[in-house]
């Protein structure tokens, strides 16, 4: 499968048009970036004629960027071959490109190079490609990310070298405060349903009102279940569970390379496992795990982190919320090698015990699923698939924290309080003086 785009060189004006051969995927913005579209529109198994699928994209969204003197030269299009092998070194390299995309550099240069950073086809191309001329824009960009975070030493042509453990957990995501986490938390959990603007997909619910500890929940459940559950633990799978709140005022425990990592691995097997190996279906992976990355750092919560015992290394994470009187089990992400170790019903396990023994919380929700296959392996551990799933999880009170978790919170969430405190002492004026 080949990915074409109109690639120049360091030499030429940047006033161009990019085309790629993505099979039958077309291409729609979303949040700033050009994503592909979902692959359950179409066959991941598609023969259809590149020529017939050409998507192309004129200079009007990217800004001219001109790197010499010389404007004559005329662009050259080559086809880009995509790598779907993925790997430590071409994640990086995507992880190097986004750390770009995100750069508060105000100044022109680093506005102007903004715009390609942000394109995530650019992004592909760099990190996957495996044909691209050193001097061609793609490849000169990479060169600039993986240098600027010291991926990319003197002499080296690969961006691969021996890369400290510090860097791999060092957190970039940005510093955001309670009330815009929990603002940015509303959507995954179904808040347009709730909320009566619009019907999402059916929750995985389990009532948790009737259960005293963790062991009666699994005495109901099928003999297989309780096989497998006896199988996830931190003792005969060897890997350790720390709990890492995520603070207001505070980049996301998990915003590092590190729990990237995770998410990629997960999504590119997910979207293999359910659609083929196919480099349409890998292309999208990619943009979905950016797009999920993003999403779950910038969320409230808290999260649970998988390690392996021998190595340390992060090979996944739970991220739960909750509000009123439900527990939301809201992202979960592991790597491959946690996949046969039976991570996620582990994480499971303890969010059901851990809802149990809180006085505050009645349902556990794990949301939506993406496949039918998925909500079936949920309603095998007593999680009912629920239209109306509000009438059962009840998220109307507040977002629930632990007692020090926001205290570093910053001065916009201070000011929205008091605003929200002013609103609130005006009615209650508003409402005297009907009264009277």
């Amino acid at each position: 499968m080949r990915t074409q785009t109109a690639t120049p060189t360091m030499n030429t004006p940047l006033s161009l048009l990019f085309a790629f051969y993505l099979g039958v995927c077309h291409i729609h913005h979303a949040d700033g970036f050009l994503l592909p579209s979902p692959p359950s529109a179409v066959s991941s198994h598609s023969h259809a004629s590149p020529t017939t699928n050409q998507i192309t994209r004129h200079s009007n969204i990217l800004p001219p960027l001109c790197l010499s003197a010389d404007e004559e030269q005329p662009s050259e299009s080559i086809a880009v071959v995509i790598n779907t092998t993925l790997s430590e070194t071409n994640t990086k390299k995507l992880f190097a490109w986004i750390k770009c995309a995100f750069d508060r550099d105000e100044s022109d240069e680093g506005e102007t190079y903004a715009y390609y950073y942000n394109n995530i086809e650019l992004a592909i191309a760099a990190a996957f490609g495996d044909n691209l001329p050193k001097d061609s824009l793609p490849a000169k960009l990479l060169d600039m990310a993986m240098k600027k975070e010291g991926l990319l030493e003197e002499g080296e042509d690969d961006g691969d070298g021996d890369k400290t453990k510090e860097w791999e957990e060092l957190l970039v995501g940005d510093v955001i405060g309670r009330t815009d986490r929990e603002s940015a938390s509303l959507g995954a959990m179904g808040a347009g349903q709730w909320t009566g603007q619009f019907m999402t997909r059916p929750h995985s619910l389990l009532d948790v009102k009737n259960y005293t500890s963790v062991d009666d929940w699994i005495k109901t459940l099928p003999r297989g279940c309780k096989r497998t559950l006896k199988k996830a633990t931190p003792e005969s799978q060897h890997f350790t569970v720390t709990a890492k709140p995520i603070r207001g005022g505070q980049a996301a425990p998990h915003s590092s390379y590190a729990h990237f990592r995770c998410v990629v691995q997960h999504e590119v097997r997910l979207l293999s496992n359910m659609y083929g190996t196919s480099t349409n279906a890998f292309v999208n992976a990619l943009a979905e795990a950016i797009s999920r990355y993003m999403g779950t750092t910038r969320m409230a919560g808290s999260i649970r982190e998988y390690r392996d015992v021998t190595t340390d290394k992060v090979i996944g994470f739970a991220h739960e919320a909750s509000k009123g009187r439900t527990m939301r089990g809201q992202w979960f992400y592991c790597d491959d090698d946690a996949a046969t170790r039976y991570v996620w019903f582990h994480s499971v396990r303890d969010l059901v015990g851990r809802a149990i023994e809180d006085d505050r919380i009645d349902v556990v929700d794990l949301g939506p699923s993406g496949s039918d296959a998925f909500t079936e392996l949920k309603t095998k551990y007593g999680f009912e698939s629920v239209v109306d799933w509000p009438s059962v999880a009840d998220y109307s009170g507040d977002f629930i924290y632990e007692d020090d978790q926001n205290e570093a919170e910053t001065m916009g969430d201070d000011m929205m309080r008091m605003m929200e405190a002013l609103l609130e002492r005006q009615e209650m004026k508003e409402a005297r003086r009907k009264n009277e």
